[in-house]
């Protein structure tokens, strides 16, 4: 008896968070067939002596839905062991649409979740449909597996049109809504998503849709889950940051009694506008855990700090005129952030200590890339400096340096090492209910790159505090449970072939770059891995070294 593929003398690490063994792997079909001691003839025989074998990592906080379209391997997730990615997080998808309402809602990811309208016009392959459409158009072109909420602000859009950008809906509109959910799930949708920041502004300068919607609204929307066998609900409310306020906890509370479906939260993490929101925020999932109800907050490995121009960045979202003003376009924005009256007032935003908003420290701030050859003296040079250099308040030749550049300078943020952050991190990358997440891929190209955080939890936080076979569960068993993927995240004979195959000793991040490789040659930042020997996805090898072999064996995962 011959095999597809043989995968020899491993430490299998199978995903359950069981002491790890060593065994053969053999693939016949996309499938694995036997785990054990393989003698047979193989096609394709992997040398994993002295590696780890481990399920595919599923990556469960992506925005990978555009970028497939051009790039099929959802890099760089795929560089660090991802083999799964879910895609259509905080209620954003380019489905179910009309085709008069694709261009808005490419335009609303490009200012909200940070992608280059150029790339988007250029490469993606998606001209309106149902949801089930849209998830065709990926079937047999993708190297990795992908999932999709359907996204709750394109729903709002599908049916309300522009409306769905101002008002709540009426009763009607709600139970329309409603059936356009029922078919997404029956379409294949891994469950609903919304989100309500108020960070989250449109291109057009208003909060997107999702956000106008009542509790009653979201409520109605999740409870069609009930209906199904699967699905999850992805779901960011309007103070997470704090901890979630009582209006948000009884949101959530109800979200889980009318649907019966896991929930997934967004990332818990101390800022230094609110240090004990994480704290409050655990504390209630770990409460509801105990009155039964399933929230499942992410925790964050990743390095933290951010890149931004002013041309693309939200970061200045929550606060009003840094957000009106950087929503327009062309000689009026430069006229207002120019303006002297204008300036003081975004002044005043940045130093209110009582507001959420991106909290800015100029010494904290580096110039990271010019265009313009007089200005490269700056880069890699503190705000501060900058402005005791050409004598101006650090406001001044913040603004100033990003208009003589038409404001496509690239800045970066740097994150000093925080004890007590650093603290909450271990405990909840200890807690069995958080997940491990927070990539954002496929967003926010310009900003940061959270792929890394597969790699970082493998080798920054094992083996203390979580070993090696509990490290790889988090990043494969424990996504899969909770959103209902029912044969991935485990190696078993008859699971679906989806491997990692990886060098302990020599795996590790290199260093954060930005590339120009996608449609329109639009930038973005990328951070890649060392150690990683192979990456099976259904029984096909994707990635050998580091390098994408060319195959596409990916599948659309239908709930």
């Amino acid at each position: 008896m011959s095999f597809d593929l043989v995968v020899r003398g491993g430490r299998i690490a199978d995903g359950t968070g069981m002491p790890s063994f060593t065994a053969d792997v053999a693939v016949r079909d996309g499938r694995i067939a036997r785990i054990g001691r393989v003698t047979d003839a193989a096609d394709r025989t992997i040398d994993a002596d002295g590696c780890v074998v481990a399920p595919g990592f599923i990556d469960v906080h992506t925005h990978y839905d555009a970028q497939l379209h051009w790039e099929p391997t959802a890099s760089p997730a795929s560089w660090h062991g991802v083999t799964t990615v879910l895609t259509g997080n905080c209620g954003f998808t380019l489905a179910p649409a009309k085709r008069e309402d694709v261009g808005w809602l490419a335009q609303m990811l490009s200012r909200v979740e940070g992608m280059s309208a150029d790339a988007l016009a250029q490469g993606l392959r998606w001209s309106g449909g149902s949801f089930g459409q849209f998830l065709h158009a990926l079937d047999g072109r993708i190297a990795v597996n992908m999932g999709s909420y359907v996204g709750h602000s394109a729903i709002r859009r599908h049916v309300m049109g522009d409306a769905g950008s101002e008002r709540r809906a009426t009763a009607e509109e709600v139970t329309a809504m409603q059936t356009l959910v029922r078919e997404a799930m029956h379409e294949g949708a891994i469950g609903f998503s919304t989100s309500q920041l108020d960070i989250h502004v449109a291109h057009d300068g208003r909060e997107v849709p999702s956000n106008h919607a009542a509790p009653e609204e979201i409520l109605a929307l999740a409870s069609v889950l009930a209906e199904f066998d699967h699905g999850a609900i992805e779901i960011i409310p309007r103070t997470f940051v704090e901890g979630y306020d009582e209006a948000d906890r009884r949101l959530l509370r109800d979200l889980y009694r009318v649907s019966g479906r896991p929930i997934e939260l967004n990332t818990l993490v101390p800022l230094p506008h609110q240090m004990e929101g994480w704290r409050r925020g655990v504390d209630f999932c770990r409460e509801s855990f105990r009155q039964g109800l399933r929230l499942h907050p992410m925790f964050a490995v990743n390095e933290l700090g951010a890149h931004f121009s002013l041309d693309t960045t939200f970061l200045f979202d929550e606060m009003p005129t840094w957000r009106a003003t950087l929503c327009l376009r062309g000689a009026e924005r430069t006229r207002r952030l120019s303006d002297p009256a204008v300036r003081e007032t975004l002044l005043m935003e940045l130093a209110n200590p009582a507001g959420r908003a991106f909290v800015f420290v100029w010494q904290v701030v580096f110039v990271e890339t010019v265009s313009k050859p007089e200005h490269a003296r700056f880069v890699d040079m503190h705000l501060a400096d900058v402005a005791e250099a050409v004598g101006k308040t650090p406001l001044d030749a913040f603004l100033d340096l990003a208009l003589a550049e038409d404001l496509t300078t690239q800045f970066r943020v740097g994150a000093p090492k925080d004890r007590s952050r650093d603290a909450a991190t271990l405990e909840l990358v200890r807690d069995p209910i958080c997940m491990a997440g927070s990539s954002d891929g496929g967003a926010h190209l310009l900003s940061f790159t959270g792929a890394d955080y597969t790699t970082r939890l493998l080798t920054e936080w094992t083996p203390d505090p979580l070993t090696l076979e509990q490290a790889v569960s988090k990043l494969t068993m424990v996504p899969a449970v909770v959103h209902g993927i029912a044969d991935r995240g485990v190696i078993r004979e008859g699971a679906a072939a989806d491997l990692v195959v990886f060098d302990q000793s020599r795996l590790r991040c290199t260093a954060t770059r930005l590339v120009h490789d996608f449609p329109a040659g639009a930038g973005r930042y990328v951070v890649g891995a060392e150690g990683y020997v192979a990456t099976v996805v259904n029984g096909e090898v994707v990635f050998e070294h580091g390098r994408h072999t060319g195959a596409l064996p990916g599948t659309v995962l239908r709930g």
